[in-house]
C-alpha cells in the first residue's frame, strides 16, 4: 500500500493510504509530504463532524517540495510552499453551500458536510492546453485549481482526522472517465483556470434578406428578382476564452453531471473560423453561389450572369472575404451573447454521464471534452451521455439569422447585376453582409478594415435608403416590386457602454415594445457594461410603407402628424430622471410646441431662460431633427398621393408616359434633396422609433443587446403584427 505523510505545525504526523484510483498514485511523479498550516490536529483531528465546535475549519495546505504532475510528460507543476487547501462545509441557512462551487444548485445536505481538498498547479509552458489530459483548456504558464469536495454524514462519529484521510486518499482530478467513475457518490471535484474551450459545430444560418433602394430611382423601374431568403449549412470553429470552472458532482443514482461554468466577473472572448462551406471562384458549390441560390428569385439567371461576368480573381477573392468575415462575425456575436446571458450557477455547456454505459466513441468525446474540446460532445446522439444544457444548442434552437442587405437592388433588378457591378462588404459590428452599388461602397468602406464597412456612415446611408425604400413600396402600383418585407435598423459597437448608453439601448427595446419590468431597466450598481453591441430593427411590408404616408382615403397625411411622431420618439428615450430632461417639455407641452415653431430657433433662448445654453442647444437640435423629419415625410406623401391618384385615372398608362414621368422625376427630385439634408440623429434610435410611431407601432420589431455585463434578446414577427 502506498501512503503520503500529512504533518501539521504542531509536529503531528499521519500517514494516509492512497486509494487505487487516486490521482496522488495515477499523476503525480512523486508524493512529498503535505502540511497542515493552521489547523492543530492533536486538538481538533479526534473530534465528530456534528460537535458544534468543528464549524467552518480552514487551512492552507504546504507542500515540501515541487510536485511534478502528468500522464506522461510533466503538464503540472506544484510549487513548493503554500499551494493547497483544506476546509470544511457545514450547512448554513440561507447561505449557499459551497462558496468556490459555481454550481448553484449544489447545496450541502441537512444531516452532512463537505470536506474539501484544493491544489493550485500551474500548467507547463510547453503543453498544448487543448488536448493536455490534465490542463482541462487552461492556458500554458497560468494556474488551475483543482478542489476535491467529499461528502461525509454528521452522525455517524467520523472525525475531522478521518474525513482528512479519507479525502486525500482519494484526491481525484477529473482527466478521464475512469476518474469520473471512481468519485464517491455526493462527492464533487471542480477544476477552475483561464483558457480556451473549442468548439467545432455545423452552423444553420437564416439569411434574412433586406432589400433597400438607392436614392436614385431609375426609369422604368425594373422589378427586382429577390426573395426572402433561405439557409445555408457551414463549417465553423470557436475558440472561446475565458475563466471557467469545470465541475463534476456524483449524484445519488450513480451518474456523474459535468458542467461548464463561466466566471461572471471575467470577460469571454469568442473567436469563429469558418473551416467548411467557403470555396474559391463563383460557381455551384461556393459559398457567394449558394447565397445567391437562397436570395434570389432566379437563382439560375443571377448564377449564369454571373458566370458570364467573368469576375477577376481579386473580385472573386474580395467577394469570398466579405462573406467569410461577415459568417464569422455573426457567429461569434450568437455565441457571445449566449455566454454572457449566463449567470455563473447557470452552466454554459451540461451532461449527465452514465459511465457504465459509455461506448468507446462516447468515452473518448467525454474525455476530448474535459481536455477542452467539446466539438464530439455536440456530433450526435452519445450512448451515455445527456445533454442537459448547452449554449450552442439554445444558439442554434434560438436560430442564427443572418442579415444580408441589398443596397441599390431595385434600381438593378437582380442580386447579380447589383455584385458585379457594385461591392460586397460587411458589417463588424453586426455580422450583417452588405451588397451595395459602387457609389454607396465609396460612402460606407471602411479605411481600417478589410472588405468591411464603416459602422457609423452605413448606419447613416442604411437610414437613407430604408426612407427611400418606403417611399418607393408605398407608392404601388407601375412602381411596385414583389410584396417582400423589408427592415430599418440601428446599430452599434460600443467600446466602454456607460449608463447612458445602456439606457438608451434598453429604452429602445421598451419603445418597440420588446422589453418590459426589469428587462427594461439596467441593474443600478454597474456604472460599466463593457464592450456592447446594439442591433435593433424594425420591419415592414408594402402596406405598412403606404399607412406611413396616406390615411385611408388615400391623402397625404400632414406634417403635424409627423412632428407628433418624432415628438414621440424623444418621449420614448428621455425620461424626467435624466441630466436631459428638458428635452422633454417641447415633446409633451402642444402649447410650447406652438411657441417654438411661431417664434423659431432664434427665440428658443427666450423660452427656456433657466436652462444652460447645451440643454437649450439640445431641444433646438431635436426641434431641427423633427421638423426636417416631417417635412420630408409630409412632402413625400404628397408625391406618393399624386402618383397613386394617377394610377386610379390611368390604370392602363404605360411607365413612358410623360406625366408618370415628370410624377417620378419629382419624387426622385425629392428623395435626392432628402438625401442631401438627412440629419445624423436619423440614422440614431430617435430615427428608428419616429418611423415606428409613423407606423402605427404596428412593425415587427426586434432587438439584440450583447455585452459582458448584460444580455437581451427580443423578436416580434411582422406577420403576427401586421396582417389581420
Amino acid at each position: 500500500m502506498t501512503t503520503i505523510k500529512i504533518t501539521d505545525q504542531l509536529g503531528l504526523d499521519e500517514d494516509v493510504t492512497l486509494a487505487s484510483f487516486s490521482a496522488l498514485l495515477q499523476y503525480f511523479k512523486q508524493l512529498p509530504a503535505l502540511r497542515l498550516d493552521n489547523l492543530d490536529l492533536a486538538k481538533w483531528g479526534g473530534l465528530t463532524l456534528d460537535q458544534p465546535a468543528v464549524t467552518m475549519l480552514s487551512s492552507g495546505v504546504s507542500f515540501s517540495e515541487p510536485v511534478v504532475i502528468g500522464a506522461g510528460s510533466p503538464e503540472l507543476l506544484i510549487q513548493a510552499g503554500a499551494h493547497g487547501t483544506f476546509a470544511l462545509f457545514k450547512r448554513v441557512p440561507g447561505a449557499k453551500g459551497l462558496s468556490d462551487v459555481l454550481a448553484g444548485d449544489i447545496d450541502i445536505p441537512q444531516n452532512d458536510c463537505y470536506v474539501s481538498l484544493g491544489m493550485d498547479a500551474t500548467v507547463g509552458v510547453n503543453v498544448q492546453a487543448a488536448v493536455a489530459a490534465l490542463t482541462f483548456g487552461v492556458t500554458p504558464g497560468t494556474t488551475a485549481k483543482i478542489v476535491n469536495y467529499r461528502l461525509f454524514p454528521l452522525n455517524q462519529g467520523v472525525t475531522l482526522v478521518d474525513a482528512l484521510r479519507e479525502t486525500v486518499g482519494a484526491y481525484l482530478i477529473p482527466a478521464s472517465a475512469d476518474d469520473l467513475a471512481s468519485l464517491a457518490s455526493g462527492s464533487v471535484v471542480t477544476v477552475t483556470g483561464t483558457g480556451t474551450l473549442t468548439l467545432r459545430v455545423t452552423a444553420n444560418l437564416l439569411a434574412i434578406t433586406n432589400p433597400l433602394a438607392s436614392l436614385t430611382l431609375p426609369a422604368p423601374l425594373p422589378s427586382a428578382s429577390v426573395s426572402a431568403g433561405g439557409s445555408v449549412s457551414i463549417g465553423a470553429s470557436y475558440q472561446v476564452e475565458g475563466s471557467y470552472q469545470v465541475c463534476a458532482q456524483k449524484l445519488d443514482n450513480g451518474k456523474v453531471r459535468v458542467g461548464w461554468y463561466r466566471e461572471e466577473s471575467s470577460q469571454i472572448q469568442v473567436s469563429a473560423a469558418v473551416s467548411e462551406g467557403l470555396s474559391g471562384g463563383i460557381g455551384s458549390t461556393d459559398l457567394f453561389s449558394t447565397i445567391v441560390g437562397m436570395i434570389s428569385a432566379n437563382p439560375a439567371a443571377d448564377l449564369q450572369e454571373l458566370a458570364a461576368a467573368k469576375l477577376s480573381d481579386s473580385q472573386i477573392a474580395g467577394i469570398n472575404s466579405a462573406i467569410k468575415a461577415s459568417v464569422q462575425r455573426k457567429l461569434e456575436l450568437s455565441l457571445s451573447a449566449q455566454f454572457s446571458s449566463k449567470q455563473s450557477s447557470d452552466a454554459v455547456f451540461l451532461y449527465e454521464v452514465d459511465v457504465a454505459a459509455l461506448t468507446a466513441e462516447s468515452r473518448q468525446a467525454l474525455e476530448q471534452g474535459l481536455h477542452g474540446d467539446l466539438s464530439a460532445l455536440h456530433a450526435g446522439e452519445l450512448p451515455g451521455i445527456s445533454c442537459v444544457n448547452s449554449i450552442w444548442e439554445s444558439a442554434r434552437t434560438t436560430g442564427l439569422n443572418w442579415d444580408v442587405n441589398l443596397l441599390g437592388v431595385w434600381n438593378v433588378g437582380s442580386v447579380a447585376t447589383l455584385t458585379t457591378s457594385g461591392k460586397v462588404l460587411y458589417d463588424p459590428a453586426t455580422g450583417a453582409l452588405v451588397v451595395t452599388d459602387q457609389a454607396t461602397a465609396s460612402r460606407v468602406q471602411s479605411e481600417q478594415v478589410n472588405f468591411g464597412a464603416d459602422t457609423q456612415k452605413l448606419r447613416h446611408v442604411m437610414a437613407e435608403s430604408f426612407l427611400a425604400t418606403a417611399v418607393y413600396r408605398g407608392a404601388e402600383g407601375k412602381m411596385s416590386g414583389p410584396s417582400l418585407k423589408f427592415s430599418h435598423s440601428y446599430f452599434d459597437l460600443v467600446n466602454q457602454t456607460g449608463r447612458d448608453e445602456m439606457l438608451e439601448m434598453l429604452r429602445t427595446g421598451v419603445a418597440l415594445g420588446l422589453l418590459a419590468g426589469d428587462e427594461g431597466e439596467a441593474p443600478q450598481d454597474i456604472a460599466d457594461f463593457g464592450r456592447t453591441m446594439v442591433h435593433a430593427t424594425t420591419d415592414y411590408d408594402d402596406r405598412l410603407a403606404t399607412g406611413m404616408f396616406l390615411d385611408s382615403n388615400g391623402g397625404p397625411l400632414p406634417p403635424g402628424f409627423y412632428e407628433q411622431m418624432g415628438r414621440n420618439a424623444v418621449q420614448s428615450l428621455v425620461k424626467d430622471t435624466d441630466a436631459d430632461a428638458a428635452r422633454l417639455r417641447p415633446a409633451v407641452d402642444d402649447s410650447l410646441w406652438a411657441q417654438m415653431k411661431e417664434q423659431g430657433q432664434p427665440g428658443f433662448p427666450m423660452l427656456f431662460p433657466m436652462l444652460s445654453p447645451p440643454l437649450v442647444g439640445a431641444i433646438t437640435a431635436d426641434y431641427s431633427t423633427i421638423v426636417w423629419w416631417a417635412d420630408a415625410m409630409a412632402e413625400a406623401a404628397e408625391r406618393l398621393a399624386s402618383i397613386r391618384q394617377w394610377y386610379g385615372a390611368n390604370p392602363a398608362a404605360s411607365v413612358d408616359d410623360p406625366k408618370f414621368q415628370q410624377l417620378r422625376g419629382a419624387l426622385a427630385d425629392h428623395l435626392k434633396q432628402v438625401a442631401a439634408t438627412t440629419k445624423e440623429e436619423f440614422g440614431q434610435p430617435w430615427g428608428l422609433l419616429a418611423m415606428y410611431e409613423a407606423a402605427s407601432r404596428r412593425s415587427g420589431a426586434a432587438i439584440t443587446i450583447a455585452g459582458p455585463k448584460l444580455v437581451r434578446m427580443k423578436e416580434r414577427a411582422l406577420t403576427a403584427v401586421a396582417n389581420p
